[in-house]
């Protein structure tokens, strides 16, 4: 589906409005990707004051706070999107379903499945609808990848090969202090390969995770910075995903996977010249596609495509190869 098509389509939906909590990178592109599909983002929310007005006036936004259940007690928006740092997702979220809210909240949704399973439990009894930002699951190359798979193009599915990385550069702030965070490039970065493998694959379960992690291999970090993960699902087929911070090389987009199968191999980007230093990874165009889905299935009772079971699953990965590599 085109970019245009995604826009045509979204003159037919529900014009719903969002609030955002948070005002970073990832908060502006769901604000740019929801002007896009003609939805309107009329509050955001920050710890900085000041800087949350100054984001909203560089985005055209009427409300903002540094009191995000202020924002959350008085919008009229039904859909709050949770763009804040990795500790804060989980009583945000909690807040916003308990108040009727519907909530899209960033990887990873919570710290831990113990948090996660209570999220889901809370979304559950308030008849709200509760979404995990997988994105690359919108992504035309992603989809048409795995459309090929489903029609047999490469046989049967032996194995796969991710890689969720960052090339030539590392975050800062609270990304690197593990109680912020809940870990370091495998819950930053290798989540998305994860999450990947698993939809091209149609979403099977896991059922063996190992791990190697390593800790400081690139900078002076309390959290991981490189690893590689392998995992076995229910399906037969096996997945090896590498994270890290600060590689080399890139070889493709952070969700870049290769798949073998008995009669054929394919990659999702097999024509990608090499990534240069600064490289923009993310596009506007699956946040919007993404959004679009939650909406629609706000609308329709269905269940998106980055349901909360798929950030559930994703979180639950990460956590048991943290616990393998740790074993």
């Amino acid at each position: 589906m085109a970019r245009s098509d995604i826009i045509a389509k979204s003159e037919h939906m529900t014009n719903s409005d969002i609030v955002t909590l948070g005002y970073g990178f990832i908060a502006d592109m769901h604000i740019k990707a929801a002007r896009e599909v003609g939805i309107n983002t009329v509050g955001v929310s920050g710890h900085n004051g000041d800087k949350a007005v100054q984001f909203a006036n560089n985005h055209g936004i009427s409300h903002a706070t540094d009191d995000w259940k202020q924002l959350i007690d008085t919008t009229t928006a039904d859909l709050v999107v949770v763009c804040t740092p990795n500790y804060l997702h989980y009583e945000q979220t909690i807040y916003a379903l308990q108040k009727g809210k519907h909530v899209l909240v960033e990887k990873p949704a919570a710290m831990d499945t113990t948090q996660m399973i209570e999220m889901m439990a809370v979304a559950r009894s308030q008849d709200r609808l509760l979404a995990v930002g997988h994105m690359w699951r919108y992504h035309p190359e992603v989809i048409s990848f795995r459309d090929s798979i489903r029609a047999g193009e490469l046989g049967k599915v032996i194995r796969t090969h991710g890689y969720g990385v960052h090339a030539h550069w590392g975050p800062s702030g609270w990304f690197i202090d593990k109680s912020l965070a809940g870990g370091g490039a495998l819950i930053d970065m290798g989540i998305h390969a994860i999450d990947t493998a698993r939809f091209l694959l149609d979403d099977p379960q896991p059922v063996r995770v190992q791990a190697t992690i390593g800790f400081g291999k690139y900078g002076d970090y309390e959290v991981d910075d490189d690893g590689i993960i392998t995992v076995d699902w229910d399906n037969g087929v096996c997945s090896v995903i590498e994270s890290g911070w600060w590689q080399p090389k890139l070889r493709g987009l952070e969700a870049e996977t290769e798949v073998m199968g008995t009669t054929g191999y394919r990659k999702i980007w097999p024509n990608m010249p090499p990534v240069p230093k600064g490289y923009n990874h993310c596009e506007t165009e699956m946040y919007a596609r993404q959004l679009q889905d939650v909406v629609a299935c706000i609308s329709s009772g269905a269940t998106p495509a980055c349901s909360a079971e798929v950030g559930f699953t994703a979180l639950d990965i990460v956590e048991k190869a943290y616990k393998a590599s740790a074993a």
